[in-house]
């Protein structure tokens, strides 16, 4: 019997957290022969133990060098996200909702992306099309993945298919969605007692284009004023991340769930950020008006502005 690891992105969020357990689970019912173990790349952020701990799902196991190991890949597909030691591991699947990135493998393997608003509807829709039953819990935490990846279906990344598996998922949750998607994000938004590396690194990706590397990420709240009284702070805090990192460019969003806009704050190539959003920058930062996706809105201009 072998184990095989299933494992989402460094920084992991909701979405990659339960992804992980809930394909794990999965996998283990539809093929006895070998033991698919839920992983984690990172620590948890608060709005992830928020929903474990609500369902009394434990947390998955810290693999923190995958060197030698089997893995199956979820939410990610980019060499800049992955665990460390995953160049010199089997990568057997890959499950994942976002761009076509830059891991290479050795071997043909199960590669599975849909453009949906989370890995958590690609996930469930395979227990539904295989008719495995879910737990109220797997369920739960599940529908949680999809209200937080989709910021309760007001990203522009949602789909009508993460709203119709919601739909089907909470018919076993049997809870009140739009409550219960504001208890998850109101579980992320509190900022009180964290420090700036801890906002930046909570939510932080990795990309790469033609040598060029910057990093993006995202902190949401349901107002502006705790975190601008930080700004300075958040924005040296960045600074020195992204200069450990090599990138030329470190974008933090902050993301208003309520008003529905960003101000994205960024260090680094300012002329990348005025060709990206059409914009001139003031004291390092741009208002963005509807933009809640880093996923659509933010990275792929980014990435086109770059060269």
């Amino acid at each position: 019997m072998a184990k095989v690891y299933v494992i989402g992105h460094k920084s992991p969020d909701t979405d990659s957290i339960v992804s992980a357990i809930a394909y794990a689970n999965f996998k283990g019912k539809i093929d006895v022969d070998d033991e698919y173990i839920p992983a984690r790349a990172g620590e948890i952020n608060s709005e992830t133990k928020y929903v474990l701990e609500r369902f009394n799902v434990p947390v998955p196991e810290l693999l923190t060098n995958a060197e030698g190991k089997n893995l199956i890949l979820v939410d990610h597909n980019e060499m800049g996200q992955v665990v460390d030691g995953a160049d010199k591991a089997r990568i057997f699947e890959i499950i994942d909702h976002h761009k076509i990135g830059d891991i290479q493998t050795s071997a043909p393997i199960l590669f599975h992306a849909e453009p949906v608003g989370s890995t958590g509807t690609i996930v469930a829709d395979f227990y539904f099309y295989h008719k495995i039953p879910l737990s109220k819990e797997m369920a739960s935490i599940l529908l949680a993945a999809i209200l937080s990846d989709t910021v309760i279906f007001k990203s522009p990344t949602t789909t009508e298919k993460d709203k119709q598996i919601a739909e089907k998922l909470n018919e076993i949750a049997g809870l009140d969605i739009e409550k219960f998607g504001m208890e998850v994000k109101s579980a992320k938004s509190d900022i009180k007692g964290k420090t700036a590396n801890e906002l930046i690194m909570s939510d932080f990706k990795e990309f790469e284009k033609d040598g060029y590397k910057y990093g993006v990420c995202q902190v949401e709240v349901v107002r502006y004023d705790e975190a601008e009284a930080r700004k300075d702070e958040i924005l040296k805090e960045l600074e020195a991340v992204g200069a450990s990192k090599g990138e030329r460019l470190a974008v933090f969003m902050l993301t208003n769930i309520i008003d529905e806009s960003t101000k994205l704050w960024f260090v680094g190539d300012e002329e990348v950020i005025r060709k990206a959003f059409k914009k001139e920058p003031v004291n390092n930062e741009v208002f963005l008006p509807g933009v809640m996706s880093r996923k659509l809105q933010v990275v792929p201009p980014i990435h086109e502005a770059i060269g």
